[in-house]
């Protein structure tokens, strides 16, 4: 009778570890806690080395704290030994899993905190639940051709988009008399001259700038009279010149390459490729392979 009473004792508090723990969850032969959601008994199983494409969430408890449900499939795991944290895990969940389906496995916190830092409202008993939708499975070989071919794509379109660019900036140059061969990697016009103190390596300098696109629209100014005229003006914008230093990459490589060739109180027109500005990349307003427009005025070079 002790040794039941004993038996049943260890059991409730067995059940206590878990009292936290979601209905409906079951527990896999790999100590995995798991529920499905959604099923599907025809697709392909999950097997060591696949690439999971597919969405993810994870609340702490009832907290939701992430979630890319509903949004486009992205690679999301490695369902690999290798990627394995703790027996449970969500590799062996990812194992459990077929094409199509979607699961959520949750995780006492003890195991979470081992792996990562958790926020304080995450309490010791609570659980963590992740919920993964399997969208398409890959193979690590099918995984990377299909990196390939997509990179392949992005050059194709990319060197298509370089190629427009450069028709429109030479077509632009032809048009505002600018010479076409450019001048360390920018075509510069002086607008007025200035004195004779030019900036150097380690210079700090002090610049006003006009950035506008080649069909005229700004973009961005430190100038407050042409952003009040051109409707860009910002109210909690302090409009004065731009600081930087001469070498130390804080600015796109055109500009300063542009300011370098001007002299103190020297005001002029740069005309900066996107390969020397932001290249492949958006930033902001400004889509990739943009050729930039800066009216400039070097208002003071600090030694």
């Amino acid at each position: 009778m002790k040794k039941i009473v004993v038996f049943i004792s260890f059991f409730l508090a067995s059940l206590a570890g878990f009292s936290q723990i979601k209905d409906g969850f079951a527990r896999s032969e790999s100590g995995v806690w798991y529920k499905i959601e959604t099923k599907n008994p025809k697709g392909r199983a999950v097997v060591e080395g696949d690439i999971v494409i597919g969405n993810y969430a994870v609340a702490y408890g009832d907290s939701l704290v992430f979630s890319s449900l509903g949004t486009p499939a992205q690679p999301t795991f490695g369902a690999m030994e290798a990627n394995r944290a703790f027996k449970g895990d969500l590799i062996d969940g990812l194992f459990l899993m077929k094409e199509g389906e979607q699961y959520t496995f949750a995780f006492p916190y003890d195991s979470i905190a081992k792996m990562q830092q958790l926020p304080p409202f995450f309490k010791k008993g609570d659980f963590a639940y992740y919920t993964v939708k399997i969208e398409k499975l890959m193979t690590s070989q099918e995984f990377q051709e299909e990196q390939q071919r997509l990179a392949k794509e992005q050059q194709r379109v990319a060197d298509s988009l370089q190629a427009v660019e450069m028709t429109a900036l030479v077509d632009y140059l032809h048009k505002n008399n600018y010479s076409d061969i450019a001048t360390d990697g920018v075509y510069y016009k002086q607008i007025s001259k200035g004195g004779e103190i030019k900036p150097s390596e380690g210079n700090k300098v002090r610049v006003h700038y006009v950035g506008r696109f080649l069909d005229g629209r700004l973009f961005d100014t430190s100038v407050e009279e042409v952003a009040i005229a051109e409707g860009k003006h910002d109210k909690a914008r302090a409009y004065q010149p731009l600081e930087f230093t001469i070498g130390k990459h804080q600015m796109i490589e055109g500009f300063e390459r542009a300011v370098k060739m001007m002299s103190q109180g020297e005001k002029g027109i740069v005309v900066i490729p996107s390969s020397l500005a932001y290249g492949a990349r958006q930033r902001g307003e400004i889509a990739p392979f943009s050729t930039l427009i800066f009216e400039l005025e070097l208002v003071e070079v600090i030694k």
